[in-house]
């Protein structure tokens, strides 16, 4: 398979999950640049996660974690002072071959990553996605706020994949726990790591524990 460039936007803390959607605020000069080319061309970019450190080579190259999300570009508001207000959304994981030198933004190529989903995985995977809408069920009606965005996941989308990451994107807010997520290839794994949240978070509501 040959490899992919795509424009990267890196910035710490940001991890997008596939068939979610951000809202971002474009003021900085070289990302201005950035939406503006991709705007021309095919709308894309790739949201990138700043390691630890980034503090001392912000406006260089700093470290990324290797797995960063596609993305497509939604809408796009041009502001006054070269700035955008832009709205996109994740499409699939990427693992990032290389960087390559030029541009005042940075370009990488990629390779998509494949979701694992063995044949000898789905009985167990079943029981754990069921866990998974349960308890989303469950947070739901203990916390209003969520009704909207936990309830009916399962008419929504079918793959657990997907409804693990519409979780996660909702609930999951350390960085870190984040990156973990959107590292992990095998759906499997990646519906019982949102479930230990559930339980967490479920452990905290009145009523709630599991």
């Amino acid at each position: 398979m040959s490899l992919k460039s795509i424009a990267v936007f890196p910035l710490p803390g940001l991890v997008l999950f596939p068939r979610t959607i951000l809202p971002l605020h474009i003021y900085e000069p070289r990302f201005f640049r950035l939406v503006s080319d991709a705007l021309k061309r095919e709308r894309r970019l790739a949201t990138a996660n700043l390691k630890k450190g980034w503090e001392k080579d912000y406006y260089g190259r700093p470290a990324i974690y290797r797995t960063v999300t596609i993305a497509r570009i939604l809408h796009a508001d041009r502001l006054s002072e070269n700035r955008y207000d832009i709205l996109i959304e994740g499409i699939e994981r990427a693992e990032v071959a290389e960087e390559i030198p030029g541009k005042p933004y940075r370009i990488a190529t990629y390779r998509p990553l494949v979701e694992e989903l063995p044949l000898s995985q789905r009985d167990s995977l079943r029981e754990s996605a069921q866990e998974m809408l349960a308890m989303a069920e469950r947070l739901a009606r203990r916390r209003p706020e969520l009704r909207n965005c936990l309830t009916n996941l399962e008419n929504t989308h079918r793959h657990p994949g997907i409804i693990a990451d519409r979780i996660a994107s909702i609930l999951v807010n350390e960085s870190y726990d984040r990156q973990s997520l959107l590292d992990e290839p095998s759906v499997r794994r990646r519906v019982e790591l949102v479930n230990v949240q559930l339980r967490s978070l479920l452990d905290t509501v009145p009523g709630g524990s599991v």
